[in-house]
C-alpha cells in the first residue's frame, strides 16, 4: 500500500484542512496510506510583528515546502491566501479542492453595542481599508470612530484574545470558522470560545464591499515539482473551476504588487448565470479602486441592439406599485423568535418597530442591509443581490427556520413566507408596452405589465441576478438576461445605443 505524507502547521485549523485533502484522497483511492506531519513556521514562532511588516511573505509557508524539496514530506496542505502571489522554483501548486465560503467573519462583544469608541482585532490592510467604509453603515448603531488594532496567533489565540482583553471585535476568515465548527475537537476542547462566540453578535461581511484576500477559503495543494506521479495522482481530486478561478485572483492581485501589505482585496465568484467579480482597495500609491463587474455565461449573454426606446429611463420611473403597509402584522413578526428573518427589501419593515435580537437577520442587498441598520437593526449577512437560491442565508451554530419578509402576493417556495405589505398598481406610464427594452425591478412588475400588454414578449428583458430573474425565465424562457443591478444594464443600454 502506498503511504503519502501530508505535511501542514500544528494549529488545528490547518490539522483540519489536511484531513479535507487526505479524505478526498482516500475517497478517490481506496489503496493509499496517509501520513500526517505537522511543522511550526516562522510565522507561528514571531506573534509580535504584524504580518505586512515582516520581511519574508512566505512566512507561513515556506518552512513546510523546505520539508517537500528535502524529502521529508510529500504533499502540503495550506491556506491558500498565505501562499506568496509569487512562488519558488522548486515546487508547485498542482491543484485545489472545491472551495470554501470566501467572506470575511466579524465577531463583535455584545457589551460593546452602542460604544461610541470601538476597537477591532485585525492585523490585514485589506480589512482595515474596505471596513473602515463599509462598517460605519452597517454596525446598527452610528460609533464615533472605529480603530483597528493588530492581532497575531492562529484562529484559537485570536478569539482567546478577543474574549480575554478590552478590545470589542475581532475579523476572520469565515473559511476558517465554518472548518472549525464541524470539528469534533473543537466544540470538546474549546467549549469556553464556542460558548464566547455564542453569546456574541457576528456578521458576514459581503464581497461586493469587503472582497477577499485572493484564494481565501481555498486550499493549495502543494507538491515537488520532479514528483511527476504525484501530480498525476492528486490532480484526480481536484476543482478546477475553483483553481482557475483563484489563480485569476491572485494575478490581478499580481498586477498591484501582491503581498499581503496590500490593502485591496479581489474575490470571484463563479454563479450559475456567471462570473462575478469585486475588486477593491487602494493601492500603495494612494489611488482607491472599486470595481465590480458580471460576465454572463454564454446562455444569459444580451446581445443588445436595435434599441429603440427603454424602460425605466432612471431608477425613480420605474416604480409600478405602491407599497402600502399591512396592519396587524407587527406582532406576528415581534413573534418571532431563535429563527431567521429574511427581509427582501427596506420597506418590508415600515410600522414594525422590532425584531427579536434572538434572531438571525439576512437582506436581499447591502442597501436593504444600510437601511435596517440605520433602524437599530442588527444585520448577519446578505445575498448581496445574487438571490436567496444562489447565496441563500447561513445559520452558524445550530439549524435555523428562516422566514421571508415580503408583500402579499410574493412567491416563496423554500422559507416561510410572511406578508407585511401589498402592492397596489399604480397608473403605468403612457406607451410603456411600445418600449423595444425593459429592465423589470421586480418580477411583480413584469407579471402585472406583461398580462396588461402580452405583446412585449418579444421585447429584449432584462432584471437582476436573484429570484426577479428566475421568476421570469419561468414565465418568458430565454427571453431575459441578468445582470449585476439597474445600473449596469442602463450604462449597457446607453452605450449601445
Amino acid at each position: 500500500m502506498k503511504t503519502i505524507r501530508i505535511i501542514s502547521r500544528k494549529s488545528l485549523l490547518a490539522k483540519i484542512q489536511a484531513n479535507i485533502v487526505a479524505d478526498k484522497i482516500k475517497e478517490e483511492f481506496s489503496n493509499i496510506n496517509i501520513e500526517f506531519l505537522t511543522k511550526e513556521t516562522s510565522g507561528d514562532i514571531d506573534l509580535s510583528t504584524p504580518l505586512h511588516q515582516m520581511p519574508d511573505p512566505g512566512v507561513f509557508t515556506n518552512d513546510i515546502r523546505e520539508e517537500l524539496l528535502n524529502n521529508k514530506a510529500d504533499l502540503a496542505v495550506h491556506s491558500w491566501k498565505d501562499l506568496p502571489v509569487e512562488l519558488q522554483v522548486g515546487t508547485e501548486i498542482v491543484t485545489t479542492l472545491k472551495r470554501e465560503d470566501p467572506r470575511d467573519f466579524l465577531i463583535l462583544k455584545q457589551d460593546s453595542i452602542d460604544k461610541e469608541i470601538i476597537n477591532i482585532f485585525t492585523s490585514s490592510p485589506r480589512r482595515k481599508e474596505n471596513l473602515a467604509r463599509f462598517l460605519p453603515e452597517a454596525l446598527s448603531w452610528k460609533p464615533k470612530k472605529i480603530n483597528f488594532i493588530d492581532v497575531r496567533g492562529n484562529i484559537q489565540t485570536r478569539i482567546s484574545k478577543l474574549l480575554n482583553s478590552n478590545e470589542d471585535g475581532l475579523v476572520i476568515a469565515f473559511a476558517a470558522m465554518k472548518r472549525l465548527l464541524s470539528s469534533p475537537q473543537f466544540i470538546e476542547e474549546e467549549l469556553h470560545l464556542l460558548n464566547f462566540l455564542k453569546e456574541s453578535k457576528w456578521m458576514i461581511l459581503p464581497l461586493s464591499e469587503n472582497p477577499a484576500a485572493p484564494a481565501q477559503g481555498a486550499l493549495a495543494i502543494e507538491i515537488a515539482s520532479h514528483n511527476l506521479e504525484l501530480k498525476d495522482l492528486i490532480k484526480k481530486i481536484g476543482d478546477e473551476a475553483t483553481f482557475n478561478l483563484v489563480t485569476k485572483e491572485r494575478e490581478i492581485l499580481k498586477k498591484y504588487g501582491g503581498g499581503c501589505h496590500q490593502k485591496i482585496g479581489v474575490t470571484i465568484l463563479n454563479t450559475k448565470k456567471g462570473e462575478i467579480l469585486n475588486l477593491k482597495g487602494e493601492t500603495e500609491g494612494g489611488d482607491k479602486i472599486s470595481e465590480s463587474s458580471f460576465i454572463p455565461v454564454p446562455t444569459f449573454k444580451n446581445d443588445l441592439n436595435s434599441i429603440e426606446s427603454f424602460f425605466p429611463s432612471n431608477a425613480s420611473s420605474s416604480q409600478i406599485f405602491d407599497r402600502v403597509p399591512l396592519t396587524g402584522v407587527e406582532e406576528d413578526v415581534s413573534n418571532i423568535k431563535d429563527s431567521g428573518v429574511f427581509v427582501s427589501r427596506g420597506n418590508v419593515l415600515e410600522n414594525i418597530k422590532t425584531i427579536s435580537e434572538t434572531n438571525i437577520v439576512w437582506t436581499s442587498g447591502v442597501e436593504t442591509w444600510k437601511k435596517l441598520a440605520s433602524q437599530g437593526i442588527w444585520v448577519n449577512g446578505t445575498s448581496d443581490s445574487m438571490g436567496e437560491n444562489d447565496n441563500p442565508p447561513v445559520g452558524l451554530f445550530d439549524k435555523v427556520k428562516w422566514f421571508k419578509l415580503s408583500h402579499l402576493d410574493a412567491k416563496e417556495d423554500k422559507l416561510e413566507l410572511l406578508s407585511t405589505y401589498q402592492l397596489v398598481p399604480k397608473k403605468l406610464p403612457k406607451g410603456i408596452e411600445k418600449n423595444s427594452h425593459y429592465f423589470w425591478m421586480s418580477a411583480s412588475s413584469f407579471k402585472f405589465v406583461f398580462n396588461k400588454f402580452p405583446s412585449i414578449e418579444n421585447a429584449n428583458h432584462a432584471c437582476g441576478m436573484g429570484k426577479t430573474f428566475d421568476e421570469i425565465n419561468q414565465l418568458i424562457p430565454g427571453k431575459v438576461y441578468p445582470y449585476q443591478n439597474y445600473q449596469d444594464w442602463l450604462d449597457k443600454i446607453i452605450r449601445a445605443k
